[in-house]
């Protein structure tokens, strides 16, 4: 078993390289924060510390990209679906098993990583938009209040619509604040976001925020695609390994 100053100071690595990720490409905080936590510590407790880090880092990237409105009258249908989906689901995450929770953030990561690594989705007609909206906000609404992490059927929906880096940075942005708004307030509600969690959740902010910063800066002065290619890598090999640590667990 870890120290608690050993856990701490990992998190805080954690957090700084979650950052960066987010700041370099855009997306992958929590991701890459709970894939990592959760090979020290059990799934629940990673998705619990990135409640707070992932609604400020993404309110910043918010306020900085814009576009507030048009997302909402563009995307309110995934929005309101996904937002209302991991409200009610997470209310039911203590009822989880732990060993189930970690399977499925393992089978999400993966998707998550297949997905991205194939990047030739084709383009949805706009007759089926607003049932694909639904559908994909549904979908993160369940993945995302069960395990914390909703990005694969989002990704999915928005790597259809072609959206410019402006419209995807705004996108994303906005959706993974109100998202983890509703997971938030659902956990604070069924007792999993305790005091000494929420504290030391508040705390990895100061972290994630300085990976971001840096993230920016790598973005600035190199190529992403390279640096993309190697995180969906990783995060493809740490989804494979939670799922191979639940298995064995269940057995």
């Amino acid at each position: 078993m870890l120290g608690i100053d050993s856990f701490v100071l990992i998190a805080i690595v954690v957090y700084v390289l979650a950052g960066m990720v987010k700041g370099t490409i855009g997306i992958g905080l929590p991701t890459t924060a709970v894939s990592l936590m959760a090979q020290v510590t059990d799934a629940r407790s990673a998705v619990t510390l990135v409640v707070i880090p992932m609604f400020v880092t993404n309110l910043w990237q918010v306020i900085r990209s814009g576009r507030v409105v048009w997302v909402l009258q563009t995307f309110w249908r995934l929005a309101l679906t996904m937002t209302v989906g991991i409200g009610v689901f997470a209310l039911y995450a203590t009822s989880v098993s732990v060993n189930f929770m970690t399977l499925t953030l393992g089978l999400v990561v993966t998707l998550f990583s297949l997905v991205n690594l194939y990047k030739d989705i084709p383009p949805i007609p706009q007759r089926f938009d607003s049932a694909a909206q639904i559908t994909a906000g549904a979908s993160a609404g369940v993945i995302g209040g069960i395990a914390g992490v909703w990005s694969p059927p989002m990704m999915i929906y928005l790597s259809s619509r072609k959206l410019t880096k402006e419209e995807f940075v705004s996108t994303v942005g906005l959706l993974l604040m109100l998202g983890s708004m509703a997971l938030g307030v659902a956990y604070m509600q069924n007792g999993i976001m305790s005091v000494d969690r929420s504290g030391l959740s508040a705390m990895l902010v100061l972290p994630a925020m300085l990976g971001f910063m840096l993230g920016e800066k790598i973005r600035n002065r190199m190529s992403g695609d390279g640096f993309h290619r190697a995180v969906l890598i990783f995060f493809l090999l740490m989804g494979l390994n939670l799922i191979r640590r639940a298995v064995v667990d269940m057995s």
